[in-house]
């Protein structure tokens, strides 16, 4: 069964992402997310039993068209090099952040498609396969589909908290009683105008006066 699909998990997550400006003004709780296995941790008896099936597989012994031991071959071959060189990188970035559904969910998608491969692999050996290698890709699918279940649980888990969060501080935010208004300032006293001073009289009309 399918886990719930990566880009709805993202569409929830957007949804509540305008909120995390406000994360800085008001301090968080641990939430339940934080105390998770790393990604690594949650993968890593899948990916062990996975390497150690790859390690059993003849693909050029199976009782089949060479078309399918070929295409069982590629895709065993790219199973090994997604094991070694493309998904390292990820859980490294992913164990560095184990609660960020940013960081994880790349890892949950490789995952997918390894799986998507490996079933494949399996599909192709049920038939042509030898017993002990049918059997060893039965327990490799078996292991990697409970992985790949409880990362994608770990991924819920960690949005859950995460929009829980931000719920929680929003309502911390608006309990926040607002900032009084300032005192209006006093007006200015009025300017007063100053008279105008008389003008000396004009000497113009004046009387002469006598020699």
């Amino acid at each position: 069964m399918r886990l719930f699909s990566s880009a709805l998990l993202l569409a929830t997550l957007c949804g509540s992402g305008a909120a995390f400006a406000a994360q800085d003004s008001v301090p968080s709780q641990p939430s339940a997310a934080q105390t998770s296995k790393t990604p690594s941790a949650i993968l890593q008896p899948a990916l062990d039993t996975l390497r150690q099936t790859l390690e059993l597989l003849q693909p050029e012994r199976w009782k089949t068209s060479n078309a399918i031991r070929e295409e069982a071959d590629a895709n065993i071959n790219s199973i090994r090099r997604d094991l070694d060189a493309t998904l390292p990188p990820l859980l490294a970035a992913a164990d560095g952040a184990p609660n960020s559904v940013v960081q994880v969910l790349p890892v949950f998608r490789n995952v997918e498609a390894l799986y998507d491969v490996l079933l494949r692999v399996s599909e192709a050996g049920k038939t042509s396969a030898p017993s002990q290698q049918s059997t060893a890709l039965d327990q490799a699918i078996t292991s990697l589909e409970a992985g790949r279940r409880a990362l994608g649980d770990s991924i819920q888990s960690a949005a859950l908290a995460q929009e829980q969060q931000v719920h929680d501080q929003q309502a911390a935010l608006r309990a926040i009683p607002p900032a009084p208004a300032p005192a209006p300032c006093a007006p200015p006293p009025p300017v007063k105008k100053r008279k105008p001073h008389p003008k000396p009289a004009s000497s113009q009309g004046s009387a002469p006066t006598s020699p």
